[in-house]
């Protein structure tokens, strides 16, 4: 795929260096931009392509790798739809228990992005526990760290959050709104605890 990772001059690691994030070039997968128009977009459905990391390169202890790695991916069709809050399904845990609060969404959300784009509000406070990701990426968790109280809650969202298509809340990536929504307030998707 000749182009298609955007580059950057710095890498994207997580804060303990378990997690490298590649970009694909926007400018490859976003319709009507010229790379996009002069060479298409570099995943095509139908198709696969293979990840290979270099056993040169070190772990998250500066120790080279003991082989290579290779992850094969198969491309499905283009999500090209915003992500809605009113299609994720919220459990809410019993009152008094540490219970987690669970939300499960329809497809896969960015993982980074989803472990620190959802708070827990009651009234103004946020409520302070732990996150987990699981199920691929369509499944959020949260655990308080004392029990739940009885009552109304928000959950905070914050407008960076993504699928890995690109998609944001109310807004799909294809979108031609050219308003930077990232500075937009957190959206707010209540819940009740009983």
């Amino acid at each position: 795929m000749e182009d298609a990772i955007l580059p950057l001059d710095t890498a994207l690691w997580n804060p303990d260096r378990t997690r490298f994030t590649v970009l694909f070039d926007p400018g490859r997968v976003k319709r009507g931009i010229l790379p996009n128009r002069a060479m298409g977009r570099p995943l095509r459905a139908g198709s696969s392509f293979t990840i290979v990391i270099s056993p040169e390169w070190p772990d998250a202890q500066g120790q080279p790798l003991a082989s290579d790695f290779r992850k094969t991916y198969r491309i499905g069709p283009a999500i090209e739809r915003a992500l809605s809050s009113a299609s994720w399904k919220i459990t809410p845990p019993a009152s008094g228990s540490r219970d987690p609060l669970r939300i499960v969404f329809p497809s896969a959300l960015d993982r980074g992005l989803a472990q620190r784009a959802f708070t827990v509000l009651r009234g103004d406070s946020e409520v302070a526990g732990d996150v987990r990701i699981d199920q691929a990426e369509t499944a959020w968790t949260f655990v308080p760290r004392d029990g739940w109280q009885p009552g109304d809650y928000v959950l905070s969202v914050l407008p960076a959050l993504e699928d890995p298509s690109g998609n944001r809340l109310d807004r799909p990536f294809e979108s031609l709104d050219d308003r930077d929504d990232t500075h937009r307030p957190p959206a707010r998707v209540a819940f009740t605890i009983r």
